[in-house]
């Protein structure tokens, strides 16, 4: 059985706590949290004893049990229940969901929204993708000959 300790003292150490349970029976393994930054515990841990019967006397017996000024808390450990993230999310990128600085893959918002005319829209074929200044014919107003510098370059035969 898995067991679950908390608000152990600051100084126990993995064999501290496997010598507190050893009087009810034998103690496969112990795991003190630390914290990662600091080094220091996380005052909790888990052990596993392999006999159920003993372990849950071992739960009755220390729990609220007081162990250098502080009163422990002993119970089963409980399995933490997995959750599947959900697909997609915000953040810089967006996921594959959308939201987002970029919008994502399937879906939208975003600086660079992959399909609903943002910034540079994907869904016009790439010779008519707008910008700022789209008329609504790829940003270029081809009825005046107004084109860019190089457009009016070309070739020659055109007036400046």
């Amino acid at each position: 059985m898995k067991i679950f300790v908390a608000r152990l003292p600051y100084q126990f150490k993995e064999a501290d706590i496997a010598e507190l349970f050893a009087p009810y029976g034998e103690v496969n393994s112990v795991n003190l949290i630390m914290d990662r930054e600091t080094g220091r515990s996380k005052c909790v841990a888990f052990l596993e004893m392999p006999d159920d019967e003993q372990a849950n006397m071992a739960i009755n017996a220390l729990n609220d049990q007081q162990i250098l000024d502080k009163a422990i808390a002993v119970s089963q450990a409980k399995e933490k229940e997995r959750t599947e993230r959900p697909a997609g999310g915000g953040g810089y990128r967006g996921g594959n969901g959308g939201g987002g600085y970029r919008g994502g893959n399937s879906g939208g918002g975003g600086y660079r929204d992959s399909g609903s005319g943002g910034y540079r829209s994907s869904d016009k074929p790439s010779g008519d993708r707008g910008n700022y200044r789209d008329k609504g014919n790829g940003g270029r107003d081809r009825s005046s000959n107004s084109g860019g510098y190089r457009e009016r370059n070309k070739g020659g035969s055109e007036d400046y």
